[in-house]
Order: C-alpha cells, then structure tokens, then sequence
C-alpha cells in the first residue's frame, strides 16, 4: 500500500514537472520570437546606415518599445481580422476590403514610426560632433 502511494507521487509529480517545463520553453520560445523579430525590424530599417546610426537608432528602440510593440501588435490584430473576414463564410468581398485597408494603414504607421526613430537617431549622431567641437 505504500508504495503504491510513493509511486502515484513520483508520477504526479513527474507530470507537474514536464507540464512547467513545456510552459517555460514556450514562454522562452515566445520571448525570442519577439527578440528576433525585433532584430529583423533593426537590419531591415537601419541596415543601409553607418554603425553610429545604427546603435543609436537600436538605443531610440528600446526607449520606445512600448509604442513600437503597440505598432506591432495592431499590425498583428489587422492581418488576423484580414485572415478571418477571409475565411468567413459566405465571401464578403466588402468585409475584405475593409480587413486590407486596416492592414494598409496599421502597416503604414508601423513604417511611418519606425522612419521617426530613424530620423530622430541621425539628427541625434549629426549633432553630437557640433555640441563636442
């Protein structure tokens, strides 16, 4: 009888652990999905630019990751609503229409915010010389 209590607890314990261990290499998988597609959006905007440019562009990134992962996330939520007005069933080519559109314009102030960072980060390396010499 008690090792038969004994063996029921090495395996729900066993189970406990396998279940956290599944969560935590999802959550770590979940946190460098984000990482990389953060690295991803860093070379596509900043790759074409001198080093100085790019570290400081990286630096007005982290000082705005809020707004960018908000950016991010509404572009995220508009190809979603795009995917299901797709799949929606009877085709509503007005429903799709209005899903890309959103797509455009969630797309285009991603871009038009990634521009600032960029701009704002070669303002700031230009006038470091001028307010050294």
């Amino acid at each position: 009888m008690k090792r038969s209590w004994i063996w029921t607890t090495t395996l729900v314990l066993l189970g406990l652990s396998l279940a956290l261990n599944f969560f935590l290499i999802g959550y770590a998988a979940h946190g460098l999905r984000q990482g990389a597609a953060g690295r991803m959006l860093i070379a596509e905007m900043a790759g074409a630019y001198p080093p100085e440019v790019r570290k400081e562009f990286r630096g007005i990134l982290r000082e705005n990751r809020p707004r960018t992962l908000s950016a991010l996330a509404e572009v995220r939520a508009a190809r979603a609503k795009l995917a299901a007005a797709e799949k929606a069933s009877p085709f509503d080519e007005a429903a799709v229409k209005d899903a890309m559109a959103a797509v455009r314009t969630a797309t285009t102030n991603l871009q038009a915010t990634m521009q600032d960072y960029l701009l704002t980060a070669m303002r700031n390396v230009k006038a470091k010389p001028a307010a050294g010499g």
